[in-house]
């Protein structure tokens, strides 16, 4: 389906329009809010991945940085470093631009020297920075957009208080920054007003689940693929509705039309898929029972050699393991949890093993402290083995993080020092500070992107 005639792109062109017509033509603008409805969020982040790419239709440089907010007095500084990091970590793409645009010249060094422990001269120094990149791009022709989208969020009013300071300090024409809030909640009313004369507020009514339902019916209604989402748009709207009659009816039709296609990936999926939809009824009986037959025709299926059936085997005993972990039966959801990361190991997705024992870990650690102590060394130790820039996008800072915590427990400071060398090389010196302010986010439901997300 092109894009064209596919209702989620078009729904995406609306975002973009309106950016185009509302603030695109603006040079003064320098702050720009997004009302958001938590069910239309990865909306946005699709609308964010396609500007951050080379299919982006905004006429400004579109730049994210998902760095944690973690107070105003830090912030700018973190903000600096994430950005030269990213800056140095596409160097490949920068050496290609470069030569397709022989104006360029940004000297990342300069600033990086230029950072320091005064919260104020970091401040400018952002600021500099901004204008410094927006001026060697394009010759400063193109206006720059900084998308604020932290992971984190714990303190609201500390996260206005900044955004507040550098909008005072003054922003540049042609440099903006983007950020989201929620439409109910608002959280930057104040500020927005407060900067009336260069901010922007946008928001786009849409229907998101009509958009979903035109896309999950687009094609020949006799292909079962097109049948069997038709039956999930059923099974996701008797759950909204709380009628599980309506739920069992679709799940166990999507089954039979699974099943006729011969494909045992297919099969097995609408399985999972019927199962995850009952956990909002707690059916765990039917649920277990979903996935018991679910897993051994994945099982059946990798050995037929059918792709998917890899990441079906992993999602099958992550979600076997949070169905015990639901009826309190922790030991078989430690199981089932260590089982799962056994097996994205064997079948060759590392990452996914290290998420999967930290749920095992979490689920035991308060019955069994011994085992716990082992999971944790386990996990540490398959995840020293992999490559220290996937692990950012694992949890990995928080299983060092608890390995470390039980070697100082026991004064091992030696080691000790070598967990936090090789964290250090992977998050920073602050890795342990940044662990505990996302455990505090996670445990506080604080206001986060991405919770949304």
């Amino acid at each position: 389906m092109s894009d064209e005639h596919n209702p989620i792109a078009q729904l995406i062109a609306q975002l973009q329009q309106k950016w185009i017509k509302e603030v695109s033509p603006h040079d003064h603008i320098n702050l720009v809010r997004w009302l958001v409805r938590p069910e239309h969020a990865k909306l946005y982040t699709g609308f964010l991945q396609v500007e951050s790419s080379n299919t982006g239709r905004l006429p400004e440089m579109v730049l994210v940085l998902l760095t944690i907010f973690k107070d105003a007095k830090e912030h700018s500084k973190n903000l600096i470093l994430e950005w030269i990091n990213s800056y140095r970590g596409n160097a490949e793409l920068i050496e290609k631009y470069k030569k397709n645009n022989k104006d360029f010249h940004w000297d990342a060094d300069y600033f990086e020297k230029r950072v320091s422990d005064d919260h104020q001269a970091n401040n400018l120094l952002l600021i500099e920075l901004l204008s410094s990149f927006q001026g060697a791009h394009s010759r400063g022709e193109i206006p720059l957009v900084l998308c604020l989208y932290p992971y984190g969020t714990e303190d609201m009013k500390a996260y206005n208080k900044w955004l507040d300071t550098i909008l005072k300090l003054g922003l540049p024409p042609k440099i903006r920054l983007m950020i989201f809030d929620n439409a109910d909640d608002r959280y930057f009313d104040k500020l927005c007003d407060a900067h009336a004369g260069i901010s922007k507020t946008l928001a786009v009514p849409f229907d998101l689940s009509e958009a979903i339902s035109k896309l999950a019916k687009a094609g020949d209604p006799n292909d079962p693929v097109v049948q069997f989402r038709e039956c999930m748009l059923k099974m996701g709207k008797a759950v909204r509705n709380q009628n599980l009659l309506e739920l069992n009816k679709w799940g166990e039709k999507g089954i039979e039309i699974m099943q006729k296609t011969g494909d045992v990936g297919m099969f097995s999926n609408s399985h999972i898929v019927y199962a995850g939809m009952l956990f909002n009824f707690k059916e765990y009986d039917a649920i277990d029972e979903l996935l018991s037959k679910g897993l051994l025709l994945a099982k059946k299926g990798l050995k037929a050699k059918n792709v998917i059936c890899k990441t079906l085997i992993i999602q099958y005993y992550a979600f076997q393991a949070s169905s015990k972990q639901l009826q309190k039966k922790f030991e078989e959801a430690t199981d089932l949890f260590c089982m799962q990361a056994d097996t994205a190991i064997e079948i060759g997705f590392p990452q996914q093993s290290l998420n999967a024992w930290w749920m095992a870990y979490n689920a035991i650690k308060k019955l069994d402290r011994d085992r716990y102590s082992k999971i944790v060394r386990k996990a540490y130790e398959k995840g020293v083995e992999q490559d220290k820039e996937t692990l950012k996008s694992t949890t990995m800072s928080f299983i060092a993080a608890d390995y470390y915590n039980i070697l100082d427990k026991r004064r091992r400071r030696e080691d000790c020092q070598e967990v936090d060398a090789f964290m250090v090389e992977v998050e920073g010196e602050k890795w342990r500070e940044d662990v505990e302010s996302r455990r505090k986010a996670m445990e506080k439901r604080k206001y986060t992107i991405s919770n949304w997300f």
